[in-house]
């Protein structure tokens, strides 16, 4: 889904299933007024496939003929690609095409949610980069006010994401190693790196950007609580729809809690984050 000012830009198709694009003149009554300094216009793009990036491509085109000279941002929680961040040999780069395509569109600011690694603020112009589990974090401590946050220990499921959270939450932490069946892609076994006295009777929050099937973070909880853990939660930035089962179980019952940004929109608000920008 693209919306302009908050205006879905798709208002239905036509016969031929082209896309039927909402009037001009509805979107030009959202528009920056002329006297405001900067007068800026926001673009968003909740991800749902690649037709979004197309119709994204359509309605910028109409605004820079329309307005040249207004400002535009860019809003896209969630950025497709995000995970093809290197040349494999094996897969297309396909990241750094999709960069391509949104920065040849010249906005002036561009803001995400939780980049997969640090490869997607380097690839984007004007990039700004939010992490909602910081608003998380936060918002549990002042929910508990003369408390500290409730948790002991943050819990980082393999090697990159403790690389990445680590530099960014100021608070103890420990993370696993998971082994892969190279054929079949299947997770073998799953160890955590830390001794029992560092995880016995320890409230865990295990953190990581995105969540498939739910498979590590499952394997990640089961470790836990056989080495003594007293809770474990988990925050995901970016839950993908395949894993709605996971999340609605709470992996049968493995985790307490699961949190999430839900930057695709597609759960309940029950356990959801709100994501605040205002900071980028």
């Amino acid at each position: 889904m693209v919306t302009f000012n908050g205006v879905n830009v798709v208002q239905g198709r036509f016969p031929n299933n082209e896309v039927d694009y909402v009037s001009a003149n509805r979107l030009k009554a959202t528009c920056s007024a002329p006297f405001e300094d900067p007068c800026w216009d926001e673009f968003k793009v909740v991800y749902e496939n690649n037709e979004d990036l197309f119709n994204l491509q359509v309605i910028k085109k109409w605004w820079d003929d329309a307005y040249p000279n207004n400002w535009a941002r860019l809003v896209i929680d969630f950025f497709p690609y995000g995970q093809m961040d290197r040349d494999t040999g094996s897969h297309l780069f396909s990241l750094k095409y999709v960069a391509e395509i949104i920065n040849d569109l010249n906005f002036r600011a561009v803001y995400i949610c939780d980049p997969h690694s640090n490869v997607l603020p380097a690839l984007l112009k004007h990039c700004h980069v939010n992490y909602p589990v910081e608003d998380y974090l936060e918002g549990e401590y002042y929910s508990n006010p003369g408390e500290e946050i409730p948790y002991d220990l943050m819990f980082y499921p393999d090697n990159g994401a403790a690389k990445k959270y680590s530099e960014i939450i100021n608070l103890p932490y420990r993370f696993g190693n998971k082994k892969r069946d190279l054929k079949t892609g299947e997770i073998v076994s799953y160890e955590v790196i830390a001794e029992k006295e560092d995880i016995k009777d320890k409230r865990i929050l295990i953190i990581d950007d995105i969540c498939a099937g739910g498979r590590t973070f499952r394997e990640a909880a089961t470790a836990l609580r056989k080495m003594g853990a007293k809770k474990v939660d988990l925050y995901i930035t970016h839950m993908m729809p395949q894993s709605k089962d996971f999340y609605n179980s709470n992996a049968d019952g493995i985790i307490d809690e699961i949190h999430t940004a839900d930057t695709l929109k597609i759960f309940s608000k029950k356990k959801v984050i709100e994501i605040d920008m205002s900071g980028c």
